[in-house]
């Protein structure tokens, strides 16, 4: 990877948009390496390790209606970046190069995507930064518990990812996410989603208040299936951890039916 090949990649991208390039622009506030006139906008593209300055820079090229983008190429000691602001760092894989929207380990790879698809995307205008997101399908991963009363097992889940309808994708490894497992919206979509696929042979017990002499009070919980006795949320939370990153789980990608609005800091491709 070269500062040179990926310049090159910016200006054949172009070519093929048909879009009037510039290179080695400057002004008085800002420079950059390229930057593509797309009608109404520019947008300025930097190739470097180390940014500086990126948010007095990017609101400069703003106020020019030039939306600013850092490429980061590899180096050997990370710097400090700001989550909102256009910084994305590269990598080379099986000779291509790659663009990660975000800096976060991403299991199935949508962090990733081409550079040619991310400089197309980005000039025009969908590439994104999200701090909200409509919740509009769940990956949900489904485990075993065995119940301390009856020893028998039923099935409980967690929510592995979040996606939007037009191309967010998060994963849900944080306690601000912890609350969506038991969302009404949430249980509903897969209780009919359970009840519709009997082939999977999953069997949940009802989600719902019960009495844990642990902590003295009720509280939402799983339950056995079978006779009903609350499976605690410690013990839940421990298998949970133990399972998240298992081989073999048995997943689900589900359909919510209502609007869940949930809080986001990251960037995507809209689709």
């Amino acid at each position: 990877m070269t500062k040179e090949h990926i310049i090159e990649s910016i200006l054949s991208v172009s070519r093929n948009l048909k879009l009037e390039v510039d290179t080695k622009c400057k002004s008085g506030k800002w420079s950059a390496d390229v930057v593509v006139n797309y009608g109404t906008y520019k947008v300025a593209f930097n190739i470097c390790k180390s940014p500086r300055n990126i948010e007095e820079t990017y609101k400069a090229m703003r106020e020019e209606r030039i939306c600013g983008c850092w490429l980061l190429m590899p180096a050997k000691n990370s710097v400090f970046l700001p989550n909102n602001m256009p910084c994305f760092k590269l990598s080379e894989e099986s000779d291509a190069i790659q663009v990660f929207l975000n800096s976060e380990f991403d299991d199935d790879n949508s962090n990733a995507i081409t550079l040619e698809t991310f400089i197309s995307a980005l000039i025009k205008g969908n590439i994104k930064f999200a701090q909200n997101m409509l919740v509009k399908y769940i990956e949900v991963c489904f485990f075993d518990m065995e119940c301390r009363k009856c020893h028998k097992e039923s099935q409980v889940y967690f929510i592995n990812r979040i996606f939007s309808l037009d191309g967010i994708s998060v994963l849900c490894n944080n306690t601000s996410m912890d609350k969506l497992e038991f969302n009404p919206l949430i249980i509903k979509s897969i209780e009919q989603y359970v009840n519709s696929h009997p082939e999977i042979g999953i069997r949940m017990g009802k989600i719902k208040p019960r009495f844990s002499k642990t902590v003295g009070e009720s509280y939402p919980s799983f339950g056995c299936a079978y006779c009903d006795s609350i499976f605690g949320n410690h013990f839940v939370q421990d298998k949970m951890m133990e399972m998240r990153y298992s081989n073999g789980l048995l997943k689900a990608k589900i359909e919510i039916q209502g609007n869940i609005s949930v809080p986001v800091s990251c960037w995507y491709k809209k689709d």
